[in-house]
């Protein structure tokens, strides 16, 4: 058996609560924790593997990183508020089944933006959104994607 390709894209997500953060994502999207480094100032950096495969990184925003960033950045801003959701991005997961997956998400009282479809794209999904906005999409491999399909 061919050893399965590693990942190249590693999505590293920001929480206002990344301890909230993580015990949600291991209860309701099946993720591991693999790695943990704690800050000592309540804030952490977490890897997490999901639920069949790959990596996620998730940290807060503490005080020294936003202090890091503003030597760095020359036009940061702090948000005035927090938009939700995120309109920024998407995170997709493969997942083996994701009706199954689905259906863990839905008995945990997720925000499910809508039930599991077939995509012309190849792929069977479904999105949600966390507890802090940050739009997730897990899908399972239907079929190789047509020409022209953009997938």
């Amino acid at each position: 058996m061919a050893p399965r390709p590693r990942q190249k894209v590693v999505p590293h997500l920001g929480y206002e609560d990344p301890h909230a953060a993580l015990a949600w994502l291991c209860r309701v999207f099946a993720f591991t924790e693999v790695r943990r480094f704690n800050y000592g100032d309540g804030n952490l950096t977490a890897r997490l593997r999901g639920p069949d495969g790959g990596v996620v990184m998730i940290s807060g925003h503490g005080d020294d990183f936003k202090e890091w960033m503003r030597e760095r950045a020359p036009r940061f801003e702090e948000p005035s508020g927090r938009s939700w959701p995120l309109l920024t991005h998407a995170v997709t997961v493969i997942v083996d089944d994701v009706d199954a997956h689905f259906e863990r998400a839905v008995q945990q009282d997720a925000s499910v933006l809508g039930a599991p479809k077939d995509q012309p794209w190849g792929v069977r999904s479904y999105a949600v959104l966390d507890p802090e906005g940050h739009q997730w999409e897990f899908a399972t491999l239907t079929r190789a994607a047509p020409a022209g399909a953009g997938g």
